[in-house]
């Protein structure tokens, strides 16, 4: 097995047969790639981690989109452009075929002769949404731009027969088993923990946990908050290490009460919330009588973010690749007193996910229970849905005032006044 990928496949295990897959479709130095190559499977199996950290190490030149960033296709062609050909002024690609053209003069500027360049769109089934046609467009982006050092990768969690196109090669990466979870969880072991102590807890937690969820990254955080609890009565003489039933049963209760904070994104030692019947505890400036869950936090300072920003402003405020900003400090902050005066503007549910992800610094999978604190902050009068509207993609608005915002990014150390014009 090739060193490189052997080192793969130490930091992620049992993915040897799709890195293998990997290898064969983008061997190292390669400069004819394949057209295009769907992968897919559920959330949290190792789709975007394994698919990026293999194509980083091999050296091609990774250009990774999150689509669910994208929310319009200007957002979507200006981020592609201006990362798969950097530029010190502002890229503008306004459509499909401009990003071809363009394409096709970096091609003759040399561009793609020394590296060979990986576009991957990240959860392309939110693309669905801009077009009928975008993803068949990316399919064929190769035989458009005739640059064959340049392939396209899919990766999805829905099955290609879905789309109407017809990629080069599908890989599929299938659900982790209970035997590989325990293979992968033993990596995140504490170094004051016996082998196999750590071995009987992890056959005990994936017993509780896989009834309620198989995503890895959820399922890593409630094991490592409760380790602890295991190893406790071993620590104290209570029981002996040996003595697996007596344990499980001491540990239990705290496994099953920390399934009530799976997919929230708080911690079992965040205390309760007291929040009484007064409506001010809620718009309360300070906030401090009301705590959120982590990422309705996020989905607020997204909110409001959304409500005083202009969406033209969003390719500046939270894409990478936006090129140098004319200066124009007195317009924006003029523009910013009079946004901040006519109060929070409508925005779209599109718009608010995109948003949320870019200032996201771990990246959630969008599930139900996350969606439901979109919900939940309604409910709770943070947030305002505007009109019946269209039931796809509602619109909100920001209730929540600015020094209330502040407070709770300031739980988070997070800075909203780097995302605000003024």
């Amino acid at each position: 097995m090739n060193p490189k990928i052997k080192f793969l496949a130490e930091q992620f295990p049992c993915r040897e047969k799709e890195l293998e897959q990997l290898e064969s479709l983008f061997s190292e130095n390669s400069q004819i790639l394949p057209e295009s190559v769907f992968i897919y499977g559920q959330p949290a199996t190792g789709k975007t981690s394994v698919t990026c950290e293999y194509l980083k190490t091999t050296g091609f030149q990774l250009v990774h989109i999150s689509c669910i960033e994208c929310y319009t296709s200007r957002l979507l062609l200006d981020q592609i452009l201006g990362s798969l050909v950097p530029s010190e002024s502002p890229v503008k690609c306004d459509n499909f075929m401009d990003l071809v053209h363009q394409l096709k003069v970096a091609r003759g500027q040399g561009f793609f002769k020394e590296r060979s360049h990986v576009l991957v769109l990240d959860g392309v089934e939110h693309l669905l949404n801009l077009s009928d046609v975008v993803i068949q467009f990316f399919a064929k982006l190769q035989e458009l731009t005739s640059i064959y050092s340049l392939s396209v990768v899919f990766i999805s969690r829905v099955i290609p027969e879905k789309f109407n196109v017809s990629p080069t090669v599908v890989v599929h990466f299938p659900q982790y088993s209970k035997d590989d979870l325990a293979k992968i969880f033993k990596i995140f072991k504490p170094s004051d923990i016996n082998d196999e102590l750590y071995s009987t807890y992890i056959s005990s937690a994936l017993t509780v946990f896989l009834r309620t969820t198989r995503d890895v990254m959820e399922m890593k955080n409630l094991i490592l908050k409760n380790v602890d609890k295991y190893v406790e009565p071993v620590i104290r003489g209570d029981s002996a290490p040996s003595d697996v039933l007596l344990l499980w049963r001491l540990v239990t209760p705290h496994l099953r009460a920390s399934l009530n904070s799976a997919y929230l994104g708080i911690t079992l030692e965040d205390e309760p919330s007291t929040v009484g019947n007064d409506p001010e505890l809620i718009t309360h400036k300070r906030l401090k009588a009301f705590d959120l869950p982590y990422y309705a936090k996020y989905f607020l300072i997204a909110s409001y973010l959304a409500s005083y920003n202009s969406p033209k402003h969003d390719r500046r405020l939270f894409m990478k690749n936006h090129g140098k900003q004319r200066k124009q400090a007195k317009k924006e902050k003029a523009k910013s007193k009079v946004s901040e005066l006519l109060g929070p503007k409508a925005f779209s549910l599109d718009r608010l996910l995109a948003i949320f992800y870019a200032i996201m610094e771990e990246k959630a999978s969008l599930t139900v229970n996350l969606m439901s604190q979109i919900a939940s902050l309604v409910e709770l009068r943070l947030l305002a849905k505007m009109g019946d509207g269209n039931i796809d993609n509602p619109k909100f608005k920001c209730l929540a005032g600015f020094d209330c915002v502040a407070a709770v990014a300031d739980t988070l150390g997070f800075n909203v006044r780097k995302y605000l014009l003024d």
